[in-house]
Parts: C-alpha cells; structure tokens; sequence
C-alpha cells in the first residue's frame, strides 16, 4: 500500500502574540502561512490530495490570562482532529503557522504509537526550550518543545505531555542561537546538534551521523522552520536568520530523511505577507516535496 500525504493546516500565530526576540513588529501574518505555502499548483504534485484545516484563535481574541489554558486545550484538540482523520497509509503533514503548533503535532505522533520509537529532528536557528521565565520575548514559539523535555513552568500545558524525549532520541540540524537557559538544556539532555561548520569539516561523517540516528527508530518526526535558511534566501519568516544553512546543506540531509522508514512532517514559519515572500514560500514547498517523495 503505498503512502500519500494528509496535510493537516495549522492556521495560528497564536506562538507569537508579542513583539519577536530583537525584532520591531509583530509577526502578523504568519496564521496565512500554510494557504501560501499549500497552493493549488502545488497541490498538483499529488494525484489526490487530502488537506484538513484547524484555524486558532488570534490573539487579540484571547485574554491574556487565559493564555496556557488556552495554549494546551486547543494544541490536544488538534492533536486528537489529526488522529481521528489521519489513515494508516497515510503520512501527517502539518503545515503552519508559527512553531507553537508543533506541539500537537508532536503529542499526535506520541499518543498513537510508542514513543520511545520515535527519533526526533528538528531543523531550526533557535532551539525552541525556553521557560515562561526565561523566555526574552514571551513567544510561546520559542519554548514550545520544553514540555516534552520536562520541567515546564506552565503545569497545564506540562499535563498534555505523555512522554518526555531521551538523551539520544533527539537532534537538531542548524547553526542555533542559543540564550544560556538554552544552553544548559541542550548540554544537560545531551542534544545532538548539527551545524554547518560540522559539515563543511567532515561532510560525510556528518551525514553518517544523521543516518545512523534515523535507522535506531521506527518512526522519525521532523520538525522543519524555515528559519534554518540564511534570511538572504528566506526573509520571510518571523525570526530570520543572519547566520542560517545555505540549501544544499539543507538538501544533502533531506535526501537522507526521505528515506527513513515512517515519518511525519511539521513544516513552519513562513509569512506571506512580507516582502520578498514568494522565495521563502518556494524553498518551503522544495522541502515538502524532497521529503515526501
């Protein structure tokens, strides 16, 4: 039976309800992201395509106190509308939306299978673990990961979390800006990190590496912010990059990820309402279709 995409659009920004970390304005316009990114002429790669929407909130609709609450009912709610729609032969594919629908993504993928057989990558410049009280910005997207790495200062969004990943279970792909509270997380959950002046040493033993993770899991969930791109190819996104992956570094590690066993896909941080969004969107759409060939 062979196995097709359900992309599954993850229309929020609700991940980014202030001002970006060093950043001047809100990141309006990401919530549009997987419309743009999911256009019908890239829908006709596929001979039938399945797309199911789940719409979030904004956050002027919001109070501010009800946020965590907020945050963990509509990210389970997401994860039990994936389940409940996504078939056997079929791969979950998200598509965002800022970071912060990851985490029902990621909760899907744990509550209906076993956890400790999936590895986890995430391709990203920002390592995403922060704490509330860390947090430089206040961005749920940069701290969204942290409850499936324990220890989380929001103990109702904490409560969703059925498993915590393990040393080893874990990898991320890109040059990362990392605050020090990150820093510690990373050193103390011995997170594997693959950068760009790691490849350009040992290409090779680098992309061993990342193939040799993939085989020790049945099932790998990937993680992809477009942010990982140096922002002169992909300006459009909330955060972008000074210091970000060049594409065939990012491609060369695709084209190993393509072949892994099973899969899922999360695909995020594209905003179509800046300037220049057209490239980002394209470079988007390249990394959906390398990965679910």
């Amino acid at each position: 039976m062979s196995v097709t995409p359900h992309f599954f659009t993850a229309n929020s920004r609700l991940g980014m309800i202030n001002v970006p970390y060093r950043g001047t304005k809100l990141n309006i316009g990401v919530e549009d992201g997987p419309k743009s990114v999911l256009s019908e002429d890239f829908l006709r790669h596929f001979a039938n395509p399945k797309v199911t929407a789940y719409k979030f909130p904004l956050p002027k609709d919001i109070q501010e106190s009800d946020y965590p609450e907020i945050i963990t009912r509509l990210s389970k709610k997401f994860a039990e509308l994936i389940n409940a729609s996504l078939l056997s032969n079929e791969t979950q594919v998200v598509v965002g939306g800022d970071h912060s629908v990851a985490l029902g993504a990621l909760l899907a993928v744990f509550t209906r299978m076993d956890p400790a057989s999936v590895g986890y990558i995430q391709f990203d410049s920002h390592g995403d673990v922060h704490l509330f009280k860390t947090s430089p910005s206040g961005n749920f997207h940069g701290m969204w990961l942290r409850p499936f790495l324990g220890e989380f200062d929001s103990p109702e969004i904490a409560s969703i979390v059925p498993f915590t990943l393990k040393p080893g279970q874990i990898m991320f792909i890109g040059n990362l800006k990392l605050e020090n509270e990150e820093k510690k997380v990373f050193a103390s959950r011995k997170i594997i990190n693959i950068t760009s002046r790691d490849l350009a040493k040992d290409r090779q033993e680098s992309l061993s590496r990342i193939k040799d993770f993939i085989e020790k899991f049945n099932h790998i969930h990937i993680s992809f912010d477009i942010d990982v791109f140096n922002k002169e190819l992909v300006n459009a996104t909330g955060t972008p990059a000074e210091n970000g992956f060049q594409p065939n570094e990012v491609f060369d590690v695709l084209d190993i990820l393509a072949r892994a066993k099973q899969k899922s896909i999360d695909l995020v941080e594209v905003n179509p309402r800046k300037e220049n969004s057209q490239a980002t969107i394209e470079i988007a759409q390249k990394v959906l279709l390398k990965l679910i060939e």
